[in-house]
């Protein structure tokens, strides 16, 4: 009798230790998930950048090619119609939201 009372007792301290493991893994998953969604929202924010950043340097780029002496200006209308494309991808967008 005594060794079932051991048994069930062990039994119970390692059901509360499972427990407890259980509750620190459910936590450092929902802060492993919190980390993940910031880290995703900081991406986001960088893709922003980047593209806000190459769109100033074609626009620098343009207009550099369009004061500059001895540039082609079949380069710089190539440049604008580019970016006209864009613009009016970005509007197309806009517009089926």
């Amino acid at each position: 009798m005594a060794n079932t009372s051991q048994l069930v007792d062990s039994i119970a301290d390692r059901l509360q230790t499972v427990v407890e493991q259980m509750k620190q893994l459910q936590q450092e998953n929902r802060s492993l998930h919190e980390r993940l969604e910031h880290a995703k929202q900081e991406l986001a924010q960088k893709h922003g950048s980047i593209r806000e950043l190459k769109m100033k340097l074609e626009a620098a780029q343009t207009a550099k090619s369009i004061k500059g002496v001895g540039q082609s200006s079949a380069k710089a209308k190539t440049q604008i119609d580019k970016l006209i494309g864009e613009i009016d991808a970005c509007l197309d967008v806009l517009s089926l939201s």
